[in-house]
């Protein structure tokens, strides 16, 4: 079977942050589709919840602390990033969070 004049969906371009969404949260487009993410850093570990295009939250877990990631200097969310796994772009170094253990 062949499939033809498949276009793909157009990446979404960053909409308006919700008003519910702090300042620092970040954005993250896909084809089609796109997230919020917020991290919020703890002595241990970082709390990441993602959120719709339109500020309803999707998922929450908490996340392994990495010493490669500054929370103050600028960073972008890039793929992969789910609920599980979150992958952020700092300095031109990938830096992979894995979920803890429930």
């Amino acid at each position: 079977m062949q499939i033809q004049n498949m276009k793909l969906p157009k990446v979404l371009r960053r909409p308006t942050l919700p008003s519910n969404l702090p300042s620092t949260a970040k954005w993250l487009s896909g084809e089609g589709a796109g997230s919020w993410f917020v991290i919020e850093e703890h002595r241990h570990n970082y709390t990441i919840t993602r959120y719709s295009t339109e500020g309803n939250f999707e998922c929450e877990n908490n996340f392994k602390k990495s010493p490669n990631l500054d929370l103050e200097s600028e960073f972008k969310m890039t793929y992969p990033s789910h609920c599980s796994i979150v992958t952020v772009l700092q300095k031109a170094k990938k830096i992979k969070l894995s979920a803890l253990a429930k």
